[in-house]
């Protein structure tokens, strides 16, 4: 059965009665018809859920729950033109609990207006979704770090290999792929797959395959 979660950074843990805003109130009311005393979690996005009941305009905690990590992932994105593939990819890396999430620019990228904040309320209705208790970082950047990031995935590659590879930090490139500059500046090159695949597609199935 699906509980609803809210995320609240800022919760305190030591709280029994958890106050929530009027829109996420109103969202738990009218959008997704919670009635008093049904079930709504609360994650603070570093590993914590808090279980509890929903009342009035506040949450009433019964338990919690801490989790750790499996894996720390990072992995760096180019951003999309398209809004909608832009925003999947944004929301299914979340849902799959990367660590940090870098996005940023390469030679390929095609020129788009970036809305941080938009990314952000992105990757918070994953969490929501999801019921996730983590929250990763988000890093807008303008260049890859190869300091960070060392390998990358590319069609060029070896077929990747996860006990042998043990890549905890990988970058993904455009719609246009790597420039042959870029590529040079990477100590490992793996691919996916014999064919092209979206960036979305290739993010996705990476940050999967190395968890």
């Amino acid at each position: 059965m699906f509980t609803p979660t809210i995320f609240l950074p800022e919760i305190n843990p030591n709280e029994n009665n958890v106050s929530l805003d009027d829109s996420k109130v109103h969202h738990l009311r009218n959008v997704l018809r919670i009635k008093d005393f049904e079930s709504v979690n609360i994650t603070n996005g570093v590993g914590e859920l808090f279980l509890g009941h929903f009342v009035k305009d506040y949450v009433e905690i019964n338990s919690k729950k801490k989790y750790s990590r499996k894996n720390e992932i990072s992995i760096f994105v180019p951003y999309l033109r398209e809004k909608n593939r832009f925003r999947f990819m944004i929301e299914k890396l979340v849902e799959l609990n990367v660590y940090k999430l870098f996005i940023g620019k390469t030679q390929n990228t095609q020129n788009t207006k970036v809305d941080i904040e938009k990314i952000y309320n992105w990757a918070i209705s994953a969490v929501e979704q999801s019921g996730t208790a983590f929250f990763p970082e988000i890093e807008i950047t303008d260049s890859i770090d190869y300091s960070i990031f060392s390998s990358c995935f590319d069609i060029s590659g070896d077929n990747f290999d996860q006990e042998k590879s043990n890549t905890k930090a990988f970058a993904i490139g455009p719609e246009g792929g790597w420039t042959k500059e870029e590529l040079s500046n990477f100590q490992y090159k793996f691919k996916l797959s014999d064919f092209s695949l979206r960036t979305e597609t290739a993010a996705v199935s990476a940050l999967s395959l190395t968890m």
